[in-house]
C-alpha cells in the first residue's frame, strides 16, 4: 500500500492506497478528524479552508496505516486511533455505539437505535450514519437494514459490500 503526508499548521492529511480505493484521512491536534473512501485527494482537500504544504511527518499516521493493512488482509482490527469527529449530540451517540460493534459483526438500523435509548428512530440512525465523517474507523459500513439488506453508503454500496466481505458479515443485495 502506498501513501503520502500533506500537513498544515494544526492538521496533517495522509492518503493510503487500498484495495476500495484511496483512503484521505484528516487529523487534528485532539485526533482522526475525516475520513474519505474512493475520493480523489483534490476533492478531499477542497473540504478545507488552509492553504497545506508538503511535509515529510510520514510517522504521524505510520499506527494508523499499519491497522489498515492489517484490516485489508482479513485480519480482526481494532482502530484504536484518537477520534474527534464533529456532529451533533445524537449523531455522536450514533456514532459511540457503531464503534462498540465488534470486527464480523452487525447491527440494524434499528438495533442501533434501541441500543442509544431511542428505539424507533431507526431513519434518525440511518441518517447519522450518512454524517459519519470518519468511516472504517466509526464502523457504519456494520449496520445493515432489517433483514440484512445492505442500505447505504458514504463510500457507496459496491464499498460497503468489500468491507462486510473482508470481515466475512452476510448481507443481500435484494
Amino acid at each position: 500500500m502506498s501513501y503520502h503526508i500533506i500537513m498544515s499548521h494544526d492538521y496533517v492529511y495522509g492518503s493510503y492506497s487500498s484495495p476500495v480505493g484511496g483512503l484521505f484521512v484528516a487529523k487534528g491536534p485532539r485526533g482522526i478528524t475525516a475520513l474519505t473512501i474512493g475520493e480523489g485527494e483534490g476533492e478531499f482537500l477542497a473540504g478545507f479552508s488552509e492553504d497545506l504544504a508538503p511535509s515529510l511527518a510520514q510517522g504521524r499516521f505510520s499506527a494508523l496505516f499499519r491497522l489498515f493493512d492489517e484490516y485489508f488482509k482479513g485480519a480482526p482490527v481494532v482502530f484504536s486511533v484518537p477520534v474527534d469527529p464533529s456532529g451533533t449530540d445524537f449523531d455522536k451517540r450514533v456514532w459511540g455505539a457503531l464503534s462498540a460493534i465488534p470486527w464480523g459483526s452487525c447491527k440494524s438500523y434499528g438495533e442501533l437505535a434501541s441500543v442509544i435509548g431511542k428505539p424507533g428512530a431507526a431513519r434518525a440512525v440511518g441518517g447519522a450514519c450518512g454524517r459519519n465523517p470518519i468511516p472504517l474507523i466509526i464502523p457504519c459500513h456494520r449496520v445493515l437494514q432489517s433483514g440484512g439488506l445492505i442500505g447505504g453508503y458514504s463510500g457507496g454500496a459496491g464499498v460497503k459490500e468489500s468491507l462486510l466481505a473482508i470481515e466475512g458479515i452476510p448481507f443481500k443485495t435484494r
